[in-house]
């Protein structure tokens, strides 16, 4: 092996299956309580490197108590400008790579409401859970008019706009290849009193910080993508539909249950080459210059994915894709998306 192969990182999804009550036939009932379901729909923007969205967010309160508002990640913010917390902590490098070139990312709200109900957008409040510094704007505060009771649930639908930075701390965009990860606005954690054996329960929704890592409940995604026809994609999920447009674009329609968070990737020389072993299907995806070690990587994950199952236990999800990012998006490596 050169010294060139030695230093590529490996960068793996986890593939959900997209059937309606278990995407896995092993396991017949829902894996999680899924308290944060998510619809969302994005097109990228390949001139600007920018997403735009609409969500609609389904939460259900699974505390005893009365919730009067709701905390927001918006955590592309973190690399809004040098003043973020993340920023400030990092010092503008993550594990041996910087944004040199300062393309900076970002996240903005457009928009939110509750659906058929409530315009809450001018509501919206940054706030600093963590410290003092208030340049940071990842996390939201967004008042309720009226508590939302245990046991209820809301339905908000969230416009945004996403400006994904150079590949940094693994996201962002390399010539043309995107690994989007932490890129929509999405809610914190709600942590009962019971669970935190005090008398009210708050909200564990932090700041994005140097060490750190991505807290969130569990739940059902529906993701549709738009974008260029030329490009290969990856995501978590298994694609349920796919349709080519007549004005160069395509659409893709992504569902994933009992997730914590979703993430994809789009490069147009993305090469692939899979594997069933059991019930899960095991994709690479590599450049070019890289397919040579599709066999290998192969080969690491299905012995993986048999000592887990000998060990520990059954492997939850039928996919497992493996993402080799082409060299200058090394820094998009090393990272284990859902």
């Amino acid at each position: 092996m050169t010294s060139i192969h030695k230093i590529f990182f490996v960068l793996i999804f986890y593939f959900l299956t997209s059937n309606v009550f278990s995407q896995n036939p092993l396991f017949s009932d829902p894996l999680s309580e899924r308290i944060a379901n998510y619809d969302i729909s994005v097109t990228l923007d390949t001139i600007e490197h920018k997403l735009v969205g609409k969500e609609v967010l389904h939460w259900r309160n699974t505390s005893t108590d009365k919730i009067t508002e709701l905390r927001f990640h918006l955590y592309l913010n973190g690399f809004k400008n040098n003043r973020s917390t993340f920023m400030i902590e990092s010092g503008g490098k993550h594990r041996g790579f910087g944004d040199k070139e300062n393309v900076w990312g970002w996240c903005k709200i457009s928009s939110v409401k509750i659906l058929d109900g409530e315009d809450l957008t001018n509501k919206i409040e940054f706030i600093q859970p963590d410290d003092t510094n208030h340049h940071d704007q990842s996390v939201i505060r967004v008042p309720l008019s009226k508590p939302l009771l245990p046991k209820e649930e809301i339905k908000l639908e969230i416009n945004f706009i996403s400006k994904l930075p150079n590949i940094f701390a693994r996201t962002g965009f390399a010539d043309d290849y995107y690994l989007v990860g932490q890129w929509f606005p999405k809610i914190g954690v709600y942590e009962s009193a019971e669970k935190l054996n005090t008398v009210k329960g708050k909200w564990n929704c932090h700041q994005f910080h140097l060490n750190s890592e991505f807290y969130a409940d569990f739940g059902v995604y529906n993701v549709d993508i738009t974008l260029p026809q030329k490009f290969v994609v990856g995501a978590t999920g298994l694609l349920e539909y796919e349709k080519k447009n007549e004005d160069g674009t395509k659409f893709l329609r992504y569902h994933a249950e009992d997730v914590i968070d979703f993430a994809w990737t789009a490069y147009p020389r993305f090469m692939s080459k899979e594997e069933v072993w059991e019930h899960v299907k095991v994709k690479v995806l590599l450049p070019p210059e890289h397919f040579m070690h599709a066999n290998r990587y192969l080969k690491s994950a299905i012995a993986s994915l048999k000592y887990l199952d000998e060990n520990v236990g059954k492997y939850p999800y039928p996919n497992l894709t493996i993402v080799d990012p082409p060299f200058r998006a090394l820094g998009s490596g090393g990272m284990e998306y859902p």
